[in-house]
């Protein structure tokens, strides 16, 4: 036989036998793998064995016949029936959770036992005020006159106070407009923002220039105009109330104008009269009645005439 050694490859492991071994040609390696890893071993060659020296290997003939455990079907089987052992010993996951659903025989059996109650008790009806309607359904339980709302009326004027506007107020009770003014009282009922209409010409006193007159309600472009016209008089020269109305109408104003236009100025006469009086002692000399009547001619009134002349004289 020849006594050549085993060319480099892997072999099966003499030791173990799941798996295969590195030949280097001289000497076995540490190098292990698996037996059914990517390649498989020799089959050209024996397996040197366990105490084979590195220099007397002997090469397995080509036409030597294999072991049978060296033999492929040997191997896979082999492996099969290793991973099947491996596979039984595995704990079984599902166990578990087939028996958690499984209904305990002795809970399916068991049933609560039945618990006696007693039948609740209905409070007995209240009256606390003896008016004849219990409590639940009075509205003061506590006052036997009342038993619904439309009894309570603070002020006896016949209106439910729910219902009334004014209800601690015996001579009013509606406010349709909800502006704090009775609609007896109220020119503007439905119109919250106005309430007072003095003169009844269906404007109200807040924008009417002129709240106590019924024939007019604005302040015309003329009036503005006898306005300017009073003030720049008034001051140039004292005049009397008539005199500045005169003064006017004769520049061809509306008596009514002239008139709105110096009552609209709020001037005051008693001191017209005294700056007047102030320029006749300037001109010339007068006695005390004669100034006074002088101012009373120019259309002050004797009262106004007399407080300017005593305080000028």
């Amino acid at each position: 036989m020849p006594t050549d050694t085993p060319a480099p490859g892997w072999f099966p492991d003499q030791l173990n036998r799941e798996q295969l071994r590195w030949w280097d040609g001289r000497a076995w390696t540490d190098q292990t793998r698996p037996l059914n890893g990517p390649e498989t071993p020799r089959a050209d060659v024996v397996a040197p064995g366990p105490g084979f020296p590195p220099a007397h290997h002997q090469a397995a003939s080509s036409t030597a016949k294999k072991p049978w455990y060296f033999r492929w079907w040997a191997i896979t089987a082999a492996v099969l029936i290793a991973l099947s052992v491996v596979g039984n010993l595995l704990p079984d996951e599902e166990a578990p959770v087939a028996a958690a659903t499984e209904p305990s025989p002795t809970t399916a059996a068991s049933s609560p036992s039945p618990t006696e109650t007693e039948p609740a008790v209905e409070p007995e009806p209240v009256d606390t005020d003896g008016d004849g309607v219990l409590d639940d359904e009075d509205f003061a339980p506590e006052d036997p006159k009342v038993q619904t709302e439309d009894d309570v009326d603070t002020d006896k004027d016949g209106v439910a106070d729910y219902k009334d506007d004014f209800p601690k107020n015996a001579k009013y009770s509606k406010d349709a407009d909800g502006d704090g003014v009775a609609d007896q009282v109220d020119d503007f009922p439905q119109d919250e923002r106005y309430s007072k209409d003095s003169d009844g010409d269906k404007v109200a006193d807040s924008e009417d220039d002129f709240p106590a007159d019924p024939s007019r309600s604005k302040i015309t472009n003329a009036m503005y105009n006898a306005i300017d016209s009073a003030s720049s008089y008034l001051d140039y020269t004292a005049f009397s109330r008539t005199g500045l109305i005169g003064q006017l109408e004769f520049e061809n104003y509306a008596t009514a104008d002239a008139t709105f236009a110096v009552d609209y100025l709020k001037v005051n006469w008693n001191e017209q009269a005294f700056e007047s009086a102030k320029s006749y002692l300037d001109y010339t000399s007068f006695s005390l009645q004669g100034l006074i009547d002088q101012l009373v001619f120019e259309g002050f009134t004797y009262e106004q005439a007399s407080y300017g002349a005593n305080k000028a004289y």
